[in-house]
């Protein structure tokens, strides 16, 4: 059996104290989200009130794509997409989220006054 030395209870201390911290870091609202941001293809975003619940259809390359608005949540129902990736990734309610429906070049962003992130690189 190996005995822990003092370094090593520090280490362990300092790790059992930080990860519930940056956890709570992460999982903390950065501001309630204001609206969402439909893009179509090369078009111009159209912005709607997340306070509103509403059925949007959107017309797509390949057909029609329908959004849900419902308790500050936001879905896509249906789309034309063959995977169905977009409508199985479910309610979206934080800021900074996306749905992204590529085949029918559907795309939907939640926007708050406030940004999630500094930046963000892929």
């Amino acid at each position: 059996m190996i005995k822990m030395k003092p370094g090593d209870w520090l280490i362990l201390f300092l790790s059992l104290l930080l990860v519930p911290l940056s956890w709570s870091m992460t999982q903390s609202d950065s501001g309630a989200v204001a609206a969402i941001e439909v893009t179509v293809g090369d078009q111009p975003p159209v912005v709607y009130s997340i306070k509103d619940p509403q059925q949007i259809t959107v017309a797509g390359d390949i057909g029609n794509s329908v959004i849900e608005i419902r308790d500050g949540r936001v879905r896509m129902i249906s789309s034309p997409g063959k995977r169905q990736l977009c409508v199985l990734s479910g309610w979206h309610q934080q800021s900074g989220d996306n749905i992204v429906c590529l085949p029918n070049k559907v795309g939907v962003s939640l926007i708050s006054n406030r940004e999630r992130f500094d930046g963000i690189n892929f």
